[in-house]
């Protein structure tokens, strides 16, 4: 969506390609330019479910030039366990160029109301304001947001349930080589380059049994789907689904 808003305001969207579905830092180096006024990259990113870790990161801030917003999206940022990793909360909480965005849609799954907030320098949030719709946000989502605030156990049941899923999903699949990024946000990636039955094939297959994938075509990612970690019974039927489509492969 940042390329959509960005070219709706007018704004000349750049891309930089990634490395092994990673994002690259010295390519967005290598893209910036005099004209360049803000940089935006998700971490973990969706849906690679990859990852910069925390002195990529650092390493990242320091090679753009200071008058570069950078725009750090740590909406996954609750599912993350690698040591190596930190939030662009924790790493950039006193920077003046340096703004983050959260959500409420994802750990604490209230994605239908379309809840998020940010935190930047005073002088970002006064500019954000001037252009802010006045209804964006309506009493319910914030009402229901801040109890969300409140409910840790939830996070620690959710967070604890995505890892478990997640390993025993990934592990299934790579035994009939359907392979996936290493365990991050909420979904994983599976590819189907070295499996016996193509990614559009399969998700045809998983559409007749209910189970709704997600194609990656349209952010160039060919032969492969974006699995969302679901709810104990989801999560079984999926695996079920899938044993039953290459049993016989």
């Amino acid at each position: 969506m940042y390329r959509i808003y960005a070219s709706i305001v007018g704004a000349k969207v750049v891309f930089s390609k990634e490395k092994n579905f990673r994002v690259s830092v010295d390519n967005i180096i290598k893209k910036v330019n005099k004209k360049t006024k803000i940089v935006f990259i998700a971490n973990p990113n969706n849906p690679t479910g990859t990852y910069l870790e925390k002195k990529e990161l650092v390493n990242l801030r320091k090679k753009l030039n200071n008058k570069i917003l950078l725009v750090v999206d740590d909406a996954y940022d609750e599912y993350m366990k690698d040591k190596n990793y930190s939030s662009g909360l924790n790493i950039f909480k006193n920077k003046k160029n340096v703004f983050i965005l959260r959500t409420f849609s994802k750990i604490y799954g209230l994605a239908s109301l379309r809840v998020g907030w940010g935190y930047g320098d005073r002088k970002i949030i006064d500019a954000l304001n001037m252009i802010k719709p006045p209804f964006n946000v309506n009493k319910i989502a914030q009402l229901c947001a801040i109890e969300s605030l409140k409910d840790s156990k939830f996070i620690t049941k959710s967070v604890k349930h995505n890892l478990l899923w997640s390993k025993k999903i990934k592990n299934s699949l790579e035994k009939i080589n359907i392979f996936c990024n290493k365990v991050s946000a909420n979904f994983l990636l599976l590819n189907f380059d070295k499996c016996k039955i193509n990614a559009n094939s399969v998700e045809k297959k998983l559409l007749k049994k209910g189970l709704i994938l997600r194609d990656t075509k349209t952010y160039g990612i060919e032969n492969c789907l974006r699995l969302t970690i679901g709810n104990n019974s989801e999560n079984k039927l999926f695996l079920k689904s899938i044993k039953s489509i290459f049993k016989n492969v």
